[in-house]
């Protein structure tokens, strides 16, 4: 079967764009909702651990993002007070 088709007007070729798109869609989310009924009937644990373990990777996950970005947080804020001076001093000369 070819791939290739004729359509007689770009309305018919949008249309078929988007009935391939909305078809796309809809197996997406059925196999998003088969796939999450799955999970739930075969998870090892029951829901309020799982969100307990959920929570607590995500806080841990958090608290090591910020303490990475301290640093740097710190040092961009001295360059731009740095950076400040030097432009208001620039103007200053100029005035």
């Amino acid at each position: 079967m070819s791939t290739n088709r004729t359509y007689y007007s770009r309305d018919a070729e949008m249309r078929v764009a988007r009935d391939k798109t909305v078809a796309t869609l809809v197996f997406l989310a059925f196999g998003l909702a088969v796939g999450t009924a799955l999970a739930l009937l075969f998870a090892p644990k029951p829901g309020e651990k799982v969100r307990e373990e959920l929570a607590h990777g995500v806080e841990e996950g958090l608290n090591s993002g910020r303490e990475a970005v301290g640093p740097a947080l710190k040092r961009l804020e001295k360059e731009f007070a740095d950076l400040r001076k030097k432009v208001d001093d620039r103007i200053g000369d100029l005035r």
